[in-house]
């Protein structure tokens, strides 16, 4: 599994555009699903285009909330790729959906947990403070990876749901954890540990000292997040 971040607020590759928001490609199994889009078309499809990503060969989007610096470069890929399929909670309005077939994309509203491929699972819709928001779950040798947007449901509680649908440890947890202005980080950190989270790679929304605090504790096992990090799992 290759995991190429395609866009954050952070550059690793110094050619590349940053921009509040995030997105990332992950190749796996002979498919490329894009996690979010950021906030800027533009942006992104100059990522895509230094990163040699054609927006051709995506087979699946999976948009995780319903925040434009999540769904905002959307056009870097459907104008290129109309018939890529978009996985997206159902709470999105009716009239987003039906932009969507309106362009020739096939739309998949997301409310329990489901197989973009026998490997890779967008969902469960989750509640939380602020929209509802799905997560991407992906089965490697070595566990699941979770990827999350912004993790407005609470970070803790979607990883803990991830786990008990799928039964399987937790290897990574990557993107947006929303701790900016959380003062339980500690909380969360030990609640890792304690599900037996092997690596971590918080980013975006996190906030800087929550990413410092996770750091401190995953030592080796923390994965700093830049625009064009790549990372085989």
């Amino acid at each position: 599994m290759n995991i190429t971040i395609t866009y954050v607020n952070q550059l690793h590759n110094k050619s590349l555009k940053s921009g509040w928001g995030f997105s990332c490609l992950i190749e796996y199994l002979d498919k490329k699903v894009l996690f979010d889009t950021g906030d800027s078309p533009e942006k992104l499809s100059f990522n895509l285009s230094i990163l040699n990503i054609n927006p051709k060969d995506i087979n699946a989007v999976v948009l995780s909330h319903n925040h434009s610096d999540h769904t905002g470069g959307l056009e870097a890929v459907i104008d290129k790729n109309k018939n890529v399929a978009l996985y997206f909670p159902k709470s999105f309005p009716k009239n987003f959906r039906e932009k969507i077939k309106a362009i020739g994309a096939k739309p998949y509203p997301v409310t329990e947990m489901v197989n973009i491929s026998p490997q890779i699972f967008a969902g469960p819709q989750m509640n939380g403070f602020g929209p509802k928001e799905i997560p991407l779950a992906l089965q490697s040798d070595k566990g699941t990876c979770i990827i999350t947007g912004c993790a407005h449901p609470g970070i803790l509680k979607m990883v803990k749901t991830v786990k008990e649908k799928l039964n399987k440890n937790i290897y990574l947890v990557m993107g947006g954890f929303h701790l900016e202005f959380f003062l339980g980080t500690r909380r969360i950190v030990e609640g890792f540990r304690k599900i037996g989270v092997v690596k971590v790679a918080p980013c975006h929304c996190t906030g800087k000292r929550p990413i410092n605090l996770f750091e401190d504790e995953f030592k080796k096992d923390f994965i700093r997040v830049g625009t064009g990090l790549k990372l085989e799992v």
